[in-house]
């Protein structure tokens, strides 16, 4: 009998390991200090767009606190607050190193492929889209939603690809921009690994309808975060390179 939570494991971990492609090829070039701005800003965007929304969303729950949210919720959105304020910090702090002038959130890139996952994300989770892009306007009622908990855990299981990006970065080595960014990714590395969590999806997934199910929403989210990550850094791969880097992720599971 197949175990529907380690196939959906090994299918996240195999999009996860095709993101480490896509940048590690990347870093195997020499780069000038423009190529890096360019994926820096794309980044920075991505940890700027969910502050908006996180702290809306808080700032609506907490009338409900102890009541209707549950604390221990309220504390884990709080801590995500923490961490991606402190990210975008480190990464504008970065990107005004290497430019030499002060820049502000207008100047981020909200790039082509991430807006789509941002449309990707929000067929399966209004809220989880909203709340990680800044995409969507939700409501309490809408982040307080029941009827979608397996979605909300199959797309967390995407998050940062598995931290795919800073486990690259977190080892570069060499000249100062390479070891900069090592610094600042491993840090951050710290923090974002902690938001993909297999343990919530493995408690929801109980039959070949539910396997099926998060099966579908791993597979499309986690292609158009490949996409994503391969236009933020220029697309070092091309398309049949993706296609195969896919076909390796899909047979996995």
């Amino acid at each position: 009998m197949m175990d529907y939570n380690q196939a959906l494991e090994r299918l996240a971990d195999g999009y996860g390991k095709a993101e480490r492609d896509v940048v590690s090829t990347y870093f195997n070039a020499p780069r000038t200090p423009d190529e890096h701005v360019h994926w820096l800003k794309a980044q920075a965007f991505k940890e700027y767009s969910a502050i908006q929304p996180l702290v809306r969303a808080l700032d609506k729950l907490y009338p409900q606190l102890d009541k209707q949210m549950d604390r221990h919720d309220y504390e884990e959105l709080c801590h995500k607050l923490g961490d991606e304020m402190s990210h975008a910090r480190l990464i504008m702090d970065f990107l005004e190193e290497l430019t030499g002038k002060r820049l502000t959130q207008k100047e981020l890139t909200w790039l082509p492929e991430d807006r789509k996952l941002a449309e990707v994300r929000a067929r399966y989770s209004r809220s989880y889209a909203g709340l990680l892009h800044g995409s969507e306007r939700i409501t309490t009622t809408e982040i307080q939603r029941r009827d979608e908990m397996l979605e909300r855990a199959a797309i967390t299981l995407t998050e940062g690809g598995g931290g795919a990006l800073y486990e690259v970065c977190r080892h570069l080595k060499g000249n100062r921009i390479n070891r900069r960014i090592a610094s600042i990714f491993g840090r951050i590395h710290r923090d974002e690994t902690r938001h993909s969590d297999a343990n919530e999806l493995a408690a929801l997934v109980k039959t070949r309808k539910d396997y099926d199910r998060a099966r579908r929403i791993i597979a499309n989210v986690s292609s158009q975060r490949l996409r994503m990550r391969n236009e933020q850094f220029g697309f070092p791969l091309n398309r049949s390179g993706l296609r195969a880097l896919e076909r390796e992720c899909t047979a996995a599971a």
